[in-house]
């Protein structure tokens, strides 16, 4: 989450939205964690808390393994790795038993154009056809020698579903105050929502559930229990301290979930869709990670057939999008590095 405080306090700033995928960061830096020995795999594996790439694969397959009995939650990655390479079997195995990841041979080097429409196709039908050209001309060219990437759709219908006949435009203020008409989503009566009042910030916390459905779409007491939680600071330049103790204290989201329903009266949600893509690098670099990303990078344990140049990570960018309107919500998420 610590990731998500640099490109959201610049967005705060740029009073534009912003959206952040952890689960698909994590996702693609534990892939490149198994490719990776010495130095830069210990730097890895302090960012994301790992003992180790045994302690590591167990909580990555764990996670993928929930996800994939889960209807409203889909996932997919991807290896692409140059036809001049050979990736090393143990690499590959990791990769496809604790990471869900799929090895496919590509033409970096002599048709790079191909290898990026082959690699946006991939995560175009990871995401649902929600996000394409995720890989923009010229990201890949005859250097490249390995890309990961992954993408994942969430789809879900509310619990108690928002009437169309109710939604209404009005004011959203942006952080300067200015006024910007948009249509709210309205259900006035009984939700569960809290109000927060700590010293220096107060701010309100509305939850709204999603259906418990099975893989064959029924009601199903059993299934997972999704929400969302939207957060309203009272002032209206609260949103950087919210966004500072989400990233700050783990379990400060979830512990500001309410525990019971109250009137809330109006009760007005915006109806929005947007998108959002970032490079990670600088960030990551500022949290104490870099090794991957420099020249002595040690990915030895991807490759059988290491070049000469060795191989470091260039880049790492994600493109997430979300959609809330009167049925549910869709978000999606996808990266590659």
């Amino acid at each position: 989450m610590q990731v998500a405080w640099y490109p959201g306090m610049e967005a705060i700033t740029n009073q534009s939205n912003f959206i952040f995928s952890p689960m698909s960061l994590r996702a693609g830096l534990a892939l490149l964690a198994v490719g990776t020995q010495g130095p830069t795999l210990r730097q890895l594996l302090t960012f994301l808390g790992s003992e180790n790439t045994h302690h590591l694969d167990a909580a990555t397959a764990r996670l993928l393994t929930n996800v994939s009995t889960w209807p409203q939650l889909s996932f997919a990655a991807g290896i692409f790795v140059d036809r001049t390479l050979f990736l090393a079997p143990e690499f590959v195995s990791s990769a496809v038993s604790a990471h869900y990841a799929v090895a496919r041979s590509v033409d970096f080097k002599n048709q790079p154009a191909a290898a990026t429409a082959e690699m946006n196709a991939f995560v175009e039908q990871a995401t649902a056809g929600r996000i394409r050209n995720l890989l923009s001309d010229g990201a890949v060219h005859g250097d490249t020698k390995v890309v990961l990437a992954n993408g994942m759709h969430f789809k879900a219908t509310w619990a108690r579903r928002f009437d169309p006949s109710n939604t209404v435009r009005d004011n959203f203020y942006r952080r300067n105050g200015e006024p910007v008409r948009v249509p709210f989503l309205s259900d006035a009566g009984m939700h569960y929502a809290e109000s927060f009042d700590a010293p220096g910030l107060g701010f309100k916390v509305l939850q709204c559930f999603y259906k418990m459905v099975g893989r064959d779409g029924k009601l199903d007491p059993k299934a997972p229990c999704f929400c969302m939680l939207i957060f309203l600071p009272h002032r209206d330049d609260g949103l950087p301290d919210l966004l500072r103790l989400a990233v700050t204290e783990p379990d400060f989201v979830m512990r500001c979930a309410p525990r019971r329903e109250q009137a809330v009266c109006p009760c007005k949600v915006p109806k929005f869709k947007f998108s959002f893509t970032f490079d990670a690098v600088t960030a990551l670099w500022q949290l104490g990670l870099s090794a991957p990303f420099a020249d002595g990078a040690d990915l030895s344990r991807m490759v059988s057939n290491m070049p000469r140049e060795g191989i470091y990570v260039s880049a790492v960018r994600q493109t997430c999008a979300v959609e809330v309107d009167e049925e549910g919500t869709t978000a999606v998420a996808a990266m590659y590095c």
